[in-house]
């Protein structure tokens, strides 16, 4: 497993909007269980470098993988990697979080999103068609864009940020493709 760089990263970007407030998360990612008590989901669970390239040829790497130290309430399992670019301009963090109950997940979905719509430097919308509920928002944090959304699929909540990309439709639709890409594998896995 790889370590887990210091990526800044607000703590909603992995859940649903990106980049509203920048927080940096301390290095980790090999053990087998997340401060919170939750395992590590098993590692097919969450998307390969091919598949990403799939929606973002650009990236040439996984830096960082293991648990997802950003996931609110309390997951029973997570699973977090990150994938960049050849110079590391541009990244992608794939997130999985699945929770006792759908019930569990849609209520932590919920605060997620309401935490999202309230942060400062955040634009957001609610999304069709896409998990049960899914939530999109594009944020600016200095001089870096960042595109993320979450969906929920029963007790599992699945992250995508784009993390140096502009806040296009074009990158939003990107988003929309890796979670129902990333949601996909997730249930095959489980």
């Amino acid at each position: 497993m790889l370590m887990r760089q210091i990526i800044t990263v607000p703590r909603l970007t992995m859940l649903l909007l990106a980049a509203v407030v920048a927080l940096s998360l301390p290095a980790c990612g090999n053990g087998n269980s997340t401060s919170s008590g939750s395992t590590m989901l098993p590692s097919n669970v969450i998307l390969t470098l091919s598949e990403v390239k799939e929606i973002l040829p650009e990236m040439t790497q996984e830096t960082a993988t293991g648990d997802d130290e950003t996931a609110l309430g309390n997951p029973t399992g997570t699973t977090s990697a990150t994938y960049v670019t050849a110079d590391g301009s541009q990244r992608v963090v794939i997130s999985v979080d699945q929770y006792q109950s759908s019930e569990e997940a849609s209520s932590t979905y919920q605060e997620a999103v309401q935490g999202s719509k309230e942060a400062p430097g955040g634009a957001g919308e609610n999304v069709s068609n896409v998990g049960e509920k899914a939530f999109i928002g594009v944020s600016a944090q200095g001089n870096e864009t960042h595109v993320g959304g979450g969906a929920l699929y029963g007790d599992l909540i699945v992250n995508v940020t784009l993390q140096g990309y502009e806040g296009t439709n074009e990158n939003k639709a990107k988003v929309t493709q890796l979670i129902r890409m990333q949601a996909a594998a997730a249930k095959r896995a489980l």
